[in-house]
């Protein structure tokens, strides 16, 4: 069905042989009009009934079936709520207005009267990417404020009973300097981490040829002493060069967020192993760490910002709950792929796949 401003000159049983009450230019002029609009774009008439529509409401609703309702073409009690409003009331009126049907998305809908009542212009606009990404940026601010919050407010606390007079007492001073040093160490941490975040998802790619094997050799020689500290052996099993295309920095800082991750969630005697997989034109590498592993419920969730599958053992050990999010968006910047595999109290194992070019 397309959009034709005369559609209501022309009854369901008319000769649609009979040349048309208009000129072909003006035809043309007005389906290019609605054809190159965004926009959902309904001509409907006082009883409910689709006169006419445009290409991008047959993609939105499905084929359009003629002089079928608006309810039951779009399956929105929502929508038909404010039609009938407008109708009423003979009145231009909008708002936002959602639908369950294909799928759940949140339009802004505009109901104009036109041909004195007879009819209505339905104009809706897709908000559903916007909304989403306001819910994100409001769920980002107040993680972000919630982590901030939490060392602050132990530092204040423990550096206002110092100054009350606890900084002479040798059973309490040295325990409350070292619980300072190590929030202030985490905000630290979470500051560096979330300009690591808004930088990659800022900046451009600038994709070099590189040898991966090479490059994960030196990210493991760069961590082993923490490795060591932790008692966790380190095991790189790749051999053979890895060429694939990447940026080299941000790809050795997905190597450092996933093997740092291994390390602070193995026990003491664990091992982390490094895997790779080569086909025609891609690579994959994994972690491998012998720690708690993840519940089955937490492993959709991982990548999310601020996640935590184990909040108190993430916290004890200094994560910020955003490295994970930072790995998922360079390796998606690169064309490429994360994934997760784990059993609980047997270990994980995460890999990033990486196309050659």
């Amino acid at each position: 069905m397309s959009f034709f401003p005369w559609a209501k000159t022309i009854p369901a049983d008319a000769d649609t042989t009979a040349p048309l009450p208009v000129s072909s230019a003006d035809f043309r002029r007005w389906q290019a009009i609605l054809e190159t609009t965004d926009d959902v774009v309904l001509l409907v008439d006082a009883e409910g009934g689709i006169l006419v529509a445009n290409s991008v409401a047959a993609a939105l609703f499905g084929p359009i079936v003629p002089h079928g309702t608006l309810l039951a073409q779009t399956l929105s009690s929502d929508l038909d709520e404010l039609y009938r409003s407008a109708v009423r009331r003979r009145v231009s009126v909008e708002r936002e207005v959602t639908l369950s049907q294909p799928s759940p998305r949140t339009l802004h809908a505009r109901i104009t009267p036109i041909a004195e009542g007879e009819e209505y212009l339905l104009v809706l606009r897709e908000l559903t990417e916007l909304r989403r990404l306001e819910r994100v940026r409001r769920d980002f601010v107040a993680n972000v404020s919630h982590e901030l919050r939490t060392p602050l407010t132990s530092i204040k606390a423990m550096a206002e009973t110092l100054l009350e007079g606890a900084r002479t007492d040798e059973a309490v001073a040295p325990r409350f300097l070292q619980t300072i040093m190590r929030e202030s160490d985490r905000l630290v941490r979470l500051s560096s981490d979330l300009l690591d975040l808004s930088r990659v998802e800022a900046r451009g790619i600038e994709k070099r040829p590189i040898d991966l094997a090479a490059l994960v050799s030196d990210v493991v020689t760069r961590l082993s002493a923490q490795a060591d500290k932790a008692d966790i052996t380190l095991a790189n099993t790749i051999r053979t060069p890895l060429d694939v295309s990447a940026d080299r920095d941000e790809m050795a800082q997905v190597l450092v967020n996933l093997l740092d991750n291994a390390i602070a969630y193995s026990p003491r005697g664990g091992v982390v192993t490094f895997t790779a997989h080569e086909s025609a034109d891609s690579v994959t590498v994994s972690v491998a760490d012998t720690g708690i592993g993840i519940l089955s419920h937490d492993i959709p969730r991982l990548f999310e910002r601020f996640y935590r599958a184990d909040k108190a053992r993430s916290r004890a050990s200094g994560g910020t709950g955003l490295g994970l999010s930072i790995v998922k968006h360079i390796v998606e910047n690169h064309g490429g792929t994360v994934g997760v595999e784990s059993e609980y109290n047997k270990g994980s194992v995460f890999s990033f796949t990486l196309p050659k070019s």
